[in-house]
């Protein structure tokens, strides 16, 4: 069967471990026909957290290649590091933050994209995705092992490295690294709050059309998706608020081309789990549903079913968990982290 859309949801289990978020971990630069358009900068700001409490963390030497740099602002407890590109940088890729707590350094990837400017309206698909794992001692230094299509087991203080390449029916390829930690000793809570999970507690989607590729806009958003004029930007804002008052936001950026023959609507799957990604002492309880998109309108019912599909596919299988929009996730279905692959197929 072929593949129509696809994307990827990982879930956590943490037990009173140490994690740390981005508040962007991947961007699109705006590219010429072969590199990044003039000098572009976006910003990174780090946090920390010991179970649900923050804690403070900084961030140490970051590499990056020739046309990027990453620079922290040094603050405490979280961190702003502003992230650089100029005409040099003529590939897409991926750096590594290390971030510090204390005596742990756990290293953070930022992927990094370049949207080439199309010579003949020429459109850019995904032809594959594969997505494997590997343990190592380090958070920083991907390892140089036989990375495995199927989830290890990671002992105490072992990482997780998780590698995600996406091939383009162009040639080109990115590569991603996330990494997770397995904790060493877990402080348990006081006051009874042993074994208390982390929740969503609510989910806001809204759209704005800007004419940069670079900086969010500052306008009003819209809750139902919007149509950019030709060249202009389309904004996606995730804002994701938890059960302890704290929230993430993250964006998404497209482009309506400006030149080039129109095509069809592309198709694109959106999934939402109701418990959020993120959970604590095996306390994992969740609906994770796969919202599909022709273009900016959502599809359902028979419109959805003459398209496709829906299937579910964890840590890497070949053969489907599961078909249907929605899939309901229990403690027993995930040890330490659950990778979801969900296709619309023909």
């Amino acid at each position: 069967m072929a593949k129509k859309a696809s994307t990827q949801i990982d879930l956590i289990d943490l037990t009173d471990g140490y994690s740390v978020f981005l508040s962007n971990d991947n961007f699109t630069f705006q590219g010429t026909t072969n590199s990044v358009s003039g000098t572009q900068t976006f910003t990174i700001e780090v946090s920390a957290l010991c179970g649900s409490e923050q804690v403070v963390c900084s961030v140490g030497t970051i590499s990056t290649p020739t046309g990027l740099s990453a620079v922290s602002d040094g603050k405490t407890p979280k961190p702003t590091i502003t992230v650089t590109a100029t005409s040099a940088l003529m590939t897409s890729g991926s750096f590594t933050i290390p971030v510090l707590i204390g005596d742990i350094t756990i290293g953070k990837v930022v992927s990094y994209s370049i949207a080439y400017k199309g010579t003949n309206g020429t459109s850019v698909t995904v032809s594959s995705t594969a997505v494997t794992y590997q343990k190592s001692s380090s958070g920083t230094v991907a390892p140089t092992g036989t990375w495995s299509g199927s989830l290890p087991a990671t002992s105490a203080g072992e990482y997780l490295w998780t590698k995600t390449v996406v091939i383009y029916s162009d040639g080109r390829s990115t590569t991603a690294y996330s990494v997770s930690r397995n904790a060493i000793n877990g402080a348990n809570g006081s006051n009874g709050s042993n074994g208390t999970s982390v929740t969503v507690s609510s989910t806001a989607i809204t759209y704005q059309a800007s004419n940069s590729g670079t900086t969010p806009p500052t306008g009003t958003w819209s809750t139902t998706p919007v149509a950019g004029s030709a060249g202009q930007y389309v904004w996606t804002k995730t804002v994701v608020n938890y059960s302890d008052g704290k929230s993430t936001t993250s964006y998404a950026i497209s482009r309506n081309g400006a030149n080039g023959t129109n095509g069809k609507d592309a198709l694109t799957i959106v999934v939402i789990s109701s418990g959020g990604t993120i959970f604590k002492n095996t306390e994992i309880a969740t609906t994770m549903t796969a919202h599909v998109y022709k273009g900016a309108t959502e599809l359902t019912g028979s419109a959805l079913t003459a398209e496709g599909t829906i299937k579910w596919y964890k840590d890497g299988a070949t053969t489907a968990t599961a078909t249907g929009t929605t899939l309901n996730i229990s403690a027993g279905d995930i040890t330490n982290r659950g990778s979801y692959i969900v296709n619309l197929e023909d």
